[in-house]
């Protein structure tokens, strides 16, 4: 059964020429707009293909359904937000906590920046729960991002444990998530304030575990 929703919302063709690639962009900025205003319940493919100002039939000769229209635009996200842990994950790591704490405020900007860059697909995470193929995406690319930080933090510590790394690297991505997604939805604080915040929040909890010298 699984396999066969995996392939269901996989979009029908890759744009090839300038009209395709201007028609599904169309789709997929529809598609952003009525999550924003609405979430999850305002989405359907009529209500897709009305904003884009398109038929439906004109819709589905890109996308079997709405899944995969989310889906494409989860792709973005993802695309967007992996290789600034990925990047970090690979280079040497600092042996004083100084130099540590001023690449992980490096880091962690450079995290914030790409949510706001890409502020509009934020409401594609709350979509990816609407469906279960679309969960396990979710899902899989929650896992890695864990799985990096994990294996950061252990080079950065090698006898902090795997464990209490995975917890640390937990927190990272899901404090910093939380943050930074209601900072830039709900505005109520300057955004820049909110991402000191989350510096300050997550350095004194990586300074509490981390054995490095000063």
């Amino acid at each position: 059964m699984e396999g066969r929703t995996s392939v269901t919302i996989e979009p029908r063709k890759k744009p090839k020429q300038d009209r395709s690639h201007s028609m599904v962009e169309r789709i997929l900025g529809a598609a952003r707009e009525l999550l924003a205003d609405d979430s999850t319940k305002g989405l359907t493919t009529s209500a897709i293909a009305e904003r884009a100002g398109l038929s439906v039939g004109s819709l589905y000769q890109y996308f079997p359904n709405k899944e995969a229209i989310v889906l494409e635009l989860a792709r973005r996200w993802l695309a967007a937000f992996r290789p600034i842990p990925l990047a970090y994950a690979t280079k040497d790591i600092p042996r004083t906590w100084a130099a540590f704490s001023r690449e992980f405020r490096d880091f962690t900007q450079a995290i914030a920046a790409m949510y706001e860059e890409n502020r509009a697909l934020l409401p594609t995470i709350e979509a990816l729960q609407s469906h279960p193929e679309l969960r396990r995406i979710a899902e899989e690319h929650d896992h890695a991002i864990i799985e990096t930080h994990t294996a950061w933090l252990l080079k950065a510590d090698p006898e902090l444990g795997a464990a209490t790394a995975r917890r640390l690297g937990i927190l990272l991505l899901e404090t910093g998530h939380i943050c930074f997604a209601v900072a830039l939805t709900k505005g109520h604080s300057p955004y820049r304030l909110v991402v000191e915040d989350v510096i300050i929040m997550q350095e004194a909890l990586l300074r509490a575990h981390l054995k490095m010298p000063e």
